[in-house]
C-alpha cells in the first residue's frame, strides 16, 4: 500500500515537471486526487492549484493521462483556468497541454496579457516547437489583439530569441 502511494506522488511530480512547471519542487493541492493505474489517469478535483519554481495554475479541475510507460501524455485543466508564468498571465475555460506535440491549446473565452499586449480570441493554439501561434474566434466575436510596439519589441509568445527591435537596437541602427 505504501509503495502504490509512493508511485501515485511521483506520477503526478512527473507530469507537472514534464509539463514545464518546474525542475524542482512542484506544489499540487486540490479537494481531492483519484488515481486510474488501470485507465492510466489522475483525476484532481475542486480548487485545484499548481505551483513550481515560475509557474502557477488554478483550475476548477484537472485530468492527467499517461501512457502505458506510466509518462504524460496529456494534462487537461478545466473550469476558471488561469496560468502565470513570469510576466505571462492567461485566462480560459480549458487549458489542454499535449506533451509529444510540446503544443498548448487554451479555449473558451481566452484572454492573455504579456506585459500592456494584449489577445482574446475563442480559441488559442501554442506550437512551441514552431514558435507558432494561432487564434481563433467565436461565432459571436472577433479575434482581438492590442499590442504596444514599443515595449522592446516583446510578443504575446516569449521565444528566447532577440526581437527585430531589440537587434536594431543593438545594432544602432534604424
Amino acid at each position: 500500500m505504501h509503495i502504490k502511494k509512493l508511485s501515485v506522488l511521483f506520477l503526478i511530480i512527473v507530469c507537472i515537471s514534464v509539463a514545464g512547471a518546474a525542475q524542482n519542487k512542484v506544489q499540487i493541492e486540490s479537494d481531492s486526487l483519484k488515481y486510474f493505474g488501470n485507465r492510466n489517469v489522475s483525476y484532481f478535483r475542486g480548487n485545484v492549484f499548481v505551483k513550481s519554481d515560475n509557474l502557477t495554475m488554478h483550475s476548477d479541475n484537472m485530468s492527467v493521462y499517461f501512457n502505458d510507460n506510466r509518462e504524460p501524455e496529456k494534462i487537461v485543466a478545466e473550469g476558471n483556468v488561469s496560468i502565470t508564468k513570469q510576466e505571462l498571465y492567461a485566462l480560459s475555460n480549458k487549458a489542454e497541454m499535449l506533451m509529444n506535440e510540446n503544443v498548448i491549446k487554451l479555449s473558451g473565452d481566452v484572454r492573455v496579457w504579456q506585459g500592456e499586449n494584449y489577445l482574446e480570441g475563442q480559441q488559442v493554439i501554442i506550437y512551441n516547437d514552431e514558435n507558432r501561434i494561432e487564434v481563433k474566434k467565436s461565432d459571436k466575436s472577433r479575434v482581438k489583439i492590442i499590442f504596444y510596439p514599443d515595449q522592446k519589441g516583446k510578443s504575446i509568445v516569449n521565444t528566447g530569441k532577440p526581437s527585430e527591435k531589440e537587434l536594431q537596437e543593438k545594432d544602432g541602427s534604424r
